[in-house]
């Protein structure tokens, strides 16, 4: 492994399409295997683009399981655990409640994901404003679809 997806981002000549849906495949695939192929299940706690190594053809592997935990056991939804990750990554029901499930885990995944989309970093502290990728995604996202706060509402309720 030559580099992580954060060597990547944002300075660098732009990834094609493929190869960034290669990079998020191969991520999403690693995080299934955590999930519902290992036994016992793993929460990875810590998913983010320096966690994602690269090989010269750009296929990923999750490194750092420092902070993973094994996953709910039982009836168990979640694993109550002391709160840890990277800012920019966690996801905001595990840093309020310190309820660890694997949504924890969905929730980065989708960080990285709209890094690749993006190519701006989860969080820049570089910028003036809209130092969250997130919360600058959701701000032009009502701006560009104005309708998205109805269409938003109505796909996470079917989650609950």
């Amino acid at each position: 492994m030559s580099r992580s997806l954060v060597d990547l981002l944002p300075d660098n000549e732009p990834l094609d399409w493929n190869t960034r849906m290669r990079i998020a495949v191969g991520a999403a695939r690693g995080l299934n295997y955590l999930h519902h192929e290992a036994e016992p299940s793993v929460i990875y706690r810590d998913l983010k683009s320096s966690n994602i190594l690269l090989d010269e053809g750009f296929y990923p592997k999750l490194s750092d399981f420092g902070l993973a935990k094994f996953g709910p056991t039982g009836d168990q939804s979640y694993v109550a655990t002391r709160v840890m990750g990277t800012h920019g990554y966690c996801a905001p029901e595990y840093a309020t409640t310190g309820k660890l499930t694997m949504r924890s885990d969905i929730y980065s995944f989708g960080v990285v994901l709209l890094e690749l989309i993006t190519g701006r970093r989860a969080y820049d502290e570089t910028r003036a404003h809209d130092k969250h990728l997130v919360d600058w995604v959701i701000t032009y996202m009502f701006i560009i679809f104005p309708f998205s706060p109805c269409l938003i509402t109505n796909i996470f309720s079917k989650f609950e």
